[in-house]
């Protein structure tokens, strides 16, 4: 794996052979972030992921907030219950000189408190497969008031599962590459 663009593109990101971890693909975080950057739908949602706070939940080996840090996000906080996953998170982190810009948190996803009362930009969700943690990780942000007006969260689940429906947000798109289907949301 490796940074796509930015001012760390091409550095590479450490991962572990793990049957639990599923990073995101190069091919598909760069489709990610083309929506993110060029899809007119999030333009017009006054997104901008320059300068933004994020959240990366069941985040494994980081790659997608390092990617946005790369790109001009300004702070990401990660979340992530396994304890090999936070260390490979660190030496990322590390490695690639953005361990001022990253705060890890070995909590669960589903569950964590927002002790800081931080806002987000924007909230990257990539739960396990098969084990229905959509729904709660993002009830969990909505209910705890950590989105600001304009965030959007990118939203990965397998094709095959039941699609999340939440009525405090609004689809603006989808992209299905892969078993993955990617839904894009903003607050209503």
């Amino acid at each position: 794996m490796r940074i796509i663009s930015g001012t760390k593109k091409g550095h590479s990101i450490t991962s572990i052979k793990n049957s639990e971890v599923r990073p995101i693909s190069d091919k598909n975080r760069e489709t990610i972030f083309n929506i993110l950057v060029h899809g007119k739908e999030i333009i017009n949602s006054d997104f901008t992921l320059e300068g933004c706070n994020l959240i990366d939940l069941f985040a494994g080996t980081g790659s997608f907030s390092f990617e946005a840090l790369s790109r001009g996000s300004h702070k990401a906080l990660m979340i992530e219950n396994n304890n090999e996953m936070v260390d490979v998170i660190y030496k990322n982190g590390k490695k690639l000189d953005f361990l001022d810009k990253i705060e890890v948190k070995n909590q669960n996803a589903c569950s964590f408190d927002n002790d800081d009362n931080y806002k987000f930009d924007l909230a990257y969700v990539d739960p396990p497969y098969g084990k229905n943690l959509a729904k709660r990780s993002v009830r969990n942000l909505l209910k705890k008031g950590m989105l600001n007006d304009n965030a959007i969260i990118v939203l990965e689940e397998e094709i095959k599962t039941e699609k999340s429906n939440f009525d405090e947000l609004e689809l603006i798109r989808e992209k299905q590459i892969g078993i993955s289907n990617f839904s894009f949301y903003k607050l209503i």
